[in-house]
């Protein structure tokens, strides 16, 4: 789990169109419908949120810039994901893992290693 230096804008996550409550949330590109995608551990959906958003956060320089240096890749029209955006729907921390890390993490609803 990789701590980005970078957050969610207040209010994204519902601007994006993410419904649910819970503390973490997975966020993904899916290549077929080519969509963006939501995990919570509860409640899942791709082709139901703002894929413009999305992209728009994704293709800002400085974090473009740092999922290079990381070599980090979150799906596109071609690939799925390799890594999904674990967001702090609380504080708006920003954290990214491999896919089957991040998934653990939301439906878990808690970081590897943290009490449960």
């Amino acid at each position: 789990m990789l701590k980005a230096p970078f957050r969610l804008p207040d209010g994204w996550l519902a601007a994006f169109g993410y419904p649910g409550s819970r503390r973490f949330v997975a966020l993904y590109w899916e290549p077929c419908g080519d969509e963006s995608c939501f995990d919570d551990g509860v409640h899942s959906a791709c082709g139901l949120c703002d894929n413009w958003l999305y992209l728009s956060f994704k293709s800002q320089p400085h974090v473009l810039k740092w999922l290079d240096e990381h070599d980090i890749h979150l799906g596109d029209s071609e690939r799925p994901a390799r890594h999904w955006i674990v967001a702090d729907a609380t504080t708006g921390e920003v954290f990214v893992a491999e896919r089957r890390a991040a998934f653990a993490v939301v439906h878990e609803q808690r970081f590897p290693g943290t009490p449960g």
